[in-house]
């Protein structure tokens, strides 16, 4: 994933690629809140991502919520995530 911020608009813009193939991967728009946290010790960086038009979010952790999430929020129609929880979309 990278992620910039357009200078005209002020919007931070995102592009991801699969790095099996090196081919961006179609992302639909929407507008998303990204919070990064750390423990108290510091030990752990936990990282919450919300679609806004839905309220669904996820924990970019890997599992079977963030591919449902990633499926619904964020691929667009023809693609489909892997099995690998911790893989990029295919």
């Amino acid at each position: 994933m990278w992620c910039w911020r357009d200078p005209q608009s002020s919007a931070i813009q995102v592009r991801a690629v699969d790095v099996a193939t090196a081919k961006e991967v179609p992302l639909k728009e929407g507008a998303f809140l990204l919070r990064v946290s750390t423990t108290t010790n510091r030990s752990a960086v936990r990282c919450l991502i919300r679609h806004i038009a839905s309220g669904r979010e996820a924990y970019v952790q890997g599992g079977s919520r963030l591919r449902a999430f990633v499926k619904t929020c964020l691929l667009a129609n023809s693609m489909t995530p892997t099995s690998d929880d911790n893989g990029p979309p295919t």
